[in-house]
């Protein structure tokens, strides 16, 4: 049973991290998953997730659409479809303390590397795709992170920032319906979730509308880095708990 107190640590968590991808468009589950997972069974937390981003990548999707490139992601959302219902399985089969210890590794080294300001080459671009896009639906289906690999993949391109968005929120709206679907079939959704998100949807967008709003009045690459810094902080911090360490 979700208490009251889990309500309101949780609000607490959604609207800063909602803040924060409405400010500079990334960051909401590497954010909200680690914070939520020290409270919440894990395997709760990341159906929650899931329906969130979901419903996020719609906001954006809605102001860009008209800059989404179908052809040029493709293979990308082709090859996350495919491996989002395999995520779901670990999601059901992995016990949570090995999901917080894969959560925490790979936020960590995700937030690291991003920090980093690195771009990978890319030798193979359909190779690339199809692998970028499998990782992130096998992630999606499990802990929920299904953003890295593909902005990582998508930010090699030399795209537009507006494209770069739009192909993202695209991505995301479809891999994130797929992984729903498998959740709903797989009974990870339930009454009690639905009920959380009936109270976490309107922080959700309160929270986005406030960190449009700031991009005008904070200095979106200084606040990015310090982002990257809590997401750092959450992914140890998570890695730790999983590890029994606290």
């Amino acid at each position: 049973m979700i208490t009251i107190d889990a309500l309101l640590i949780g609000a607490g968590i959604i609207l800063i991290a909602s803040f924060v991808q409405g400010l500079t468009s990334f960051g909401f589950a590497l954010i909200a998953l680690p914070l939520l997972s020290l409270f919440l069974p894990i395997q709760r937390v990341v159906p929650m997730i899931v329906i969130l981003s979901m419903l996020i990548c719609l906001l954006v999707l809605g102001s860009v659409y008209r800059d989404t490139n179908i052809r040029k992601i493709g293979l990308l959302i082709i090859a996350s479809v495919a491996m989002a219902p395999v995520g779901t399985l670990f999601l059901l089969i992995i016990s949570g303390s090995v999901l917080k210890i894969a959560t925490g590794i790979l936020i960590t080294l995700f937030a690291v590397f991003l920090l980093s300001g690195r771009t990978i080459p890319i030798a193979n671009e359909k190779a690339a795709y199809l692998s970028a896009g499998a990782l992130s639906g096998l992630l999606s289906g499990s802990i929920s992170v299904s953003g890295p690999p593909m902005a990582l993949m998508l930010s090699n391109q030399g795209m537009s920032k507006q494209m770069f968005r739009a192909n993202l929120a695209l991505v995301g709206v479809i891999l994130n319906g797929v992984t729903i679907i498998t959740f709903v079939y797989s009974g990870l959704i339930d009454q009690e979730i639905s009920l959380y998100l009936g109270w976490m949807l309107p922080v959700m967008v309160i929270g986005t509308w406030i960190g449009v709003k700031a991009v005008n009045y904070l200095n979106e690459q200084k606040f990015k880095k310090y982002s990257l810094g809590l997401i750092i902080l959450s992914g140890i911090w998570t890695l730790l708990a999983g590890l029994g360490v606290i």
